[in-house]
């Protein structure tokens, strides 16, 4: 990490100190006094309310599941509010006062990222149980895992009197909490990923509710789970189906060391274009939203989708997947396609940017291709080719226990109410027959 990009972190932490002295001092008091109510649920999306990943399909599954709890999308963006109440579910714009008074006062907190607890959100919220959906699945270290194990200039950070320094002032800051419940979804990555990352009381296997699309959604509900799609992109699918096109989804990794990803430039972005044409394949690129070096990538057959966009609904449409360290490919598993790994910087990820938790080649069910001519080798022959699908099955099975993605919402809740949280359910809160169509 670059001096100036430390020197913006710990402008970053000071300030995030100061709103924390405010927030211990002026408003978990009050919210102290404040009585919860168990029927409330605040479900809070990444970066800071968007409307994407887990917290997006648990808020729409579970608005149709439970009739009797108040379920509330709280987001700091006017056009997922106004997308939302179009389609007559509840939802709060934050910082409004009664966005405000609804984190005061509901029991539970869902969410899937560690930005909910900014802007003084962690000091409303300081009763409430935080469930943490989190956002992937993959082999790279998270959280405490990772602040253990910082590489490259960051390395002096991981010092024990150094974490041990950072985890006070992350708490105090509110960046690091005690979860009441951090969800998994498998028993191999509670035992290896999620328990050593985070700090909870309990870690249940619900498995997550972006897995499930659509296979219990419909009418509007259905539309809504498009909202945030990217529209240049949704809007050609039934276009290139109709015209038998091959999808492949590119989503490289953010690079902690901002190098650009995977080596794109004009002249690989014209060879893509014109491979794509000859092979009737259309490449579609997403990239991390902080990933500042991509671009210009232009093309008839190159395909950007939005930064904050929401790529799920387009998973069951692609036929490969390429990444590098992604952990989308292990939602990718699911559908048992081809995922190709394109690692172009050898063993220099692991050095500079983030250490993985496991053997890399260990967790990659799919070649591993050191350059763009190899992955347009593969992609030629693919699927005809493709002699992984015993490895996906492995690594499915492992990451996912074989277990229905599609009931994650049913399960969260129902865990949510054994412990108390919310109220029994009675024959009153059986599920909603579903949006209006």
């Amino acid at each position: 990490m670059s001096a100036a990009r430390w020197l913006r972190e710990l402008g970053t932490l000071a300030l995030s100190l100061l709103n924390a002295l405010l927030g211990w001092l002026l408003v978990a008091p009050f919210a102290l006094l404040i009585p919860k109510r168990r029927d409330w649920i605040a479900v809070i999306g990444r970066q800071h309310g968007r409307f994407l990943d887990n917290a997006k399909y648990f808020f729409i599954e579970a608005s149709l599941e439970r009739a009797d709890l108040d379920i509330r999308f709280v987001s700091e963006y006017p056009d997922a509010a106004v997308a939302i109440a179009a389609h007559e579910l509840r939802v709060l714009q934050y910082p409004r006062l009664e966005s405000i008074w609804f984190l005061l006062r509901c029991n539970c907190a869902v969410v899937d990222s560690t930005d909910w607890n900014d802007h003084f959100r962690r000091f409303l919220l300081v009763r409430a149980q935080i469930v943490q959906l989190w956002h992937g699945v993959g082999f790279k270290r998270i959280e405490r895992d990772r602040w253990r194990h910082e590489v490259g200039r960051a390395r002096w950070a991981s010092r024990s009197w150094v974490f041990a320094l950072r985890m006070i002032l992350y708490r105090v800051s509110g960046r690091a909490v005690r979860y009441a419940a951090v969800c998994s979804t498998s028993v191999f990555y509670r035992d290896k990923v999620f328990s050593h990352a985070f700090l909870a009381r309990h870690f249940p296997i619900t498995g997550y509710p972006r897995n499930g699309f659509g296979r219990e959604l419909h009418g509007r509900a259905l539309d809504l789970a498009w909202h945030n799609v990217d529209r240049q992109v949704s809007s050609r699918i039934a276009e290139w189906t109709a015209a038998g096109k091959r999808l492949v989804l590119i989503v490289p990794t953010m690079r902690d060391s901002l190098k650009a990803p995977m080596e794109l430039d004009a002249a690989t972005m014209q060879r893509l274009g014109t491979f794509a044409g000859t092979h009737g394949i259309e490449f579609l690129f997403k990239f991390h939203p902080s990933e500042r070096n991509a671009q210009g990538i232009t093309g008839d057959h190159l395909h950007v989708c939005a930064p904050h966009s929401d790529v799920y609904p387009l998973l069951p449409h692609c036929h490969a997947l390429v990444t590098d360290y992604s952990s989308i490919y292990m939602d990718f598993l699911l559908l048992d396609r081809p995922v190709l790994f394109l690692v172009m910087d050898g063993d220099s990820y692991a050095r500079e940017d983030r250490e993985t938790q496991f053997d890399p080649s260990s967790m990659m069910p799919g070649p591993r291709l050191a350059d763009w001519d190899e992955l347009l080798e593969v992609l030629v022959e693919t699927p005809f080719s493709d002699m992984n699908g015993p490895e996906r099955t492995r690594l499915r099975n492992m990451a996912f226990d074989g277990v229905d993605q599609s009931e994650s919402t049913v399960r969260l809740l129902d865990f949510m109410r054994k412990q108390g949280w919310l109220p029994k359910r009675t024959p009153s809160s059986m599920p909603k027959p579903g949006l209006p169509e």
